[in-house]
């Protein structure tokens, strides 16, 4: 007989889901808002137009793992150079999991090439003439102006499809070019992530992603902010597979539940270190470690597994990036933050454990963990 705990979290999971009725009052008024934002860009600039070959969604709302509302998206706009084969995509030798984009080759391509005059240009200011890297500073500034250009000529009011009217807001940070959007009734934020696309290399491994091996052919450079020398940092581009991590992550019977359930904890008990990121790090390493049949265990049992790998994670401060696992993912954290975290988890860990061996545990009692809408 499962313990009452076990029906507690079902309960607590159902709560913090995001209801099918909510979801086209959202995401209707999310597409309208993306195209008017990613075809206003194509209008304003031909060179993004040339470049732009559509969006893709990613992150929390594509791979179902939102909670309460889904007001907030990812999506990472695929850019594509012509004559891309000719970009030498480098390994960062000071940066596991970054890249450098040598813009040698291409550049020569795109000068003795009729049509493309245009890109050259323009990529003529955001190259480095010394190293022939890809500036990932110039570029975002670049990116940055566009999305400006397009607010001010087609307008920072949109209608939404239920008829209320949204006032554009856009702001820059980290990687992500953001877009708040609000009305009288509801507010949308949106992170537009630029993304480079580039062919699969030798060099990434993909011995761990033996189900999908052959999907990791479409890569993404991103432009994340990353640390080390001035001098080469700045041209440094993570490199990322969105698909592939969410095609890992489907079909998993209760993974979704209980991942939905560590952001209500992580929110409740202000584990602002704690990134979405970090989380699907975590299952991602569990997915290849544990057997299919794991993730159809009773929710308590994951989550108190997942607990103890994420709360090991921090105690030991390493996390290793799924693409790359000599990038620790928690190097950006301070260390009292890791600290923190690690406090916190391994106390909601113990806590939760034993709540499976109390038969009068209260429903009152285990809410009290967790955020609730």
């Amino acid at each position: 007989m499962a313990p009452v705990v076990e029906t507690y979290l079902q309960d607590i999971a159902q709560k913090i889901t995001i209801r099918d009725e909510d979801r086209p009052v959202y995401t209707k008024d999310f597409d309208i808002i993306r195209d008017h934002i990613l075809n206003g860009m194509c209008e304003v600039d031909n060179v993004f137009n040339i470049l732009y070959k559509g969006p893709s969604l990613f992150g929390s709302y594509s791979n179902n793992v939102r909670i309460k509302y889904p007001n907030e998206f990812d999506v990472i706009f695929k850019l594509s150079m012509p004559y891309s084969s000719y970009i030498n995509v480098e390994e960062d030798e000071d940066r596991p999991g970054f890249v450098n984009l040598d813009f040698a080759d291409i550049m020569e391509v795109l000068y003795n090439c009729n049509g493309y005059t245009d890109v050259y240009n323009q990529f003529y200011d955001l190259v480095d003439w010394n190293n022939h890297y890809l500036n990932r500073s110039s570029l975002q500034t670049w990116l940055k102006g566009v999305m400006e250009d397009c607010l001010d000529i087609n307008g920072d009011r949109v209608r939404g499809n239920w008829g209320d009217i949204y006032t554009l807001i856009y702001t820059k940070r980290g990687l992500a070019h953001t877009i708040y959007a609000k009305c009288a009734k509801r507010s949308i934020s949106i992170d537009f992530v630029p993304g480079i696309c580039f062919g699969t290399a030798e060099w990434i491994d993909v011995r761990h992603c033996r189900k999908f091996r052959n999907k990791c052919e479409q890569w993404y450079a991103v432009p994340k902010p990353t640390s080390g020398s001035q001098e080469t940092r700045r041209y440094a581009f993570m490199i990322c597979n969105p698909k592939v991590e969410h095609d890992l992550l489907l079909g998993n019977q209760n993974l979704k539940v209980v991942f939905r359930l560590l952001k209500s904890l992580r929110n409740a008990y202000g584990m602002r270190c704690l990134k979405s990121y970090f989380i699907t790090t975590n299952f991602l390493w569990e997915i290849e470690l544990q057997h299919k049949n794991f993730w159809y265990n009773p929710i308590h049992i994951i989550l108190e597994h997942m607990l103890e790998t994420l709360a090991s994670d921090f105690e030991n401060g390493w996390l290793p990036f799924f693409w790359n696992r000599d990038l620790n993912l928690l190097d950006n954290l301070n260390e009292d933050d890791i600290e923190d975290c690690a406090y916190k988890l391994q106390k909601i860990y113990a806590t939760l454990k034993q709540y499976k061996f109390q038969p009068n545990l209260s429903l009152k009692r285990c809410l009290t963990h967790f955020e609730i809408p």
